[in-house]
């Protein structure tokens, strides 16, 4: 790819996204989870051009158009309203503190998200928010599962039951 036809597709992806930022950074800035904040602020650092030009490769340009429909997605999500993600941990903190969801449970993003009326991605930023108090723990692969009384969700147990796709006693 000619460094011509790189910087086209830079300059592409900016003119797309730039019309996008400023609702981005106030969703940004109403966000009360702190995964939340840390994807916009990603997002909005990524497609702010930079001031030193525009350098990077056909891949890395690939890469930032996919950030950019990643973004302007995620600002389509915003548009329905519903519940927050800080609302949504809240939701999954209280099914765990009263025992809807068990010990070694696997939680699921769309059953919550179905039950909540929210996006499988404000799911997915609770957990992550969830897993920083050790509430429950989010594997590698992006699995979640509430830990034992002890705080620790048994690995082996854990991935025998994901392999055979079992769902856990409880699970949301």
């Amino acid at each position: 790819m000619s460094a011509a036809a790189v910087e086209d597709a830079y300059r592409l992806v900016y003119a797309s996204t730039q019309p996008w930022l400023r609702l981005a950074r106030s969703r940004n800035a109403a966000s009360d989870s702190k995964a939340d904040r840390a994807r916009w602020d990603a997002w909005i650092a990524a497609l702010t051009p930079s001031s030193h030009g525009i350098r990077g490769t056909w891949s890395q340009a690939c890469l930032l158009a996919a950030l950019g429909r990643e973004m302007l997605r995620a600002l389509r999500e915003t548009l329905v309203p519903c519940l927050s993600v800080g609302s949504v941990a809240q939701e999954i903190q209280q099914r765990i503190e009263h025992g809807t969801l068990t010990p070694f449970a696997r939680i699921r993003r769309r059953t919550p998200a179905k039950a909540l009326r929210v996006p499988a991605s404000y799911v997915g930023l609770a957990l992550v928010d969830l897993a920083a108090t050790e509430l429950v723990e989010v594997s590698a692969s992006g699995h979640a599962a509430v830990p034992s009384a002890g705080g620790q969700v048994a690995a082996t147990g854990w991935r025998q039951r994901i392999a055979i796709g079992a769902n856990g006693a409880g699970a949301a």
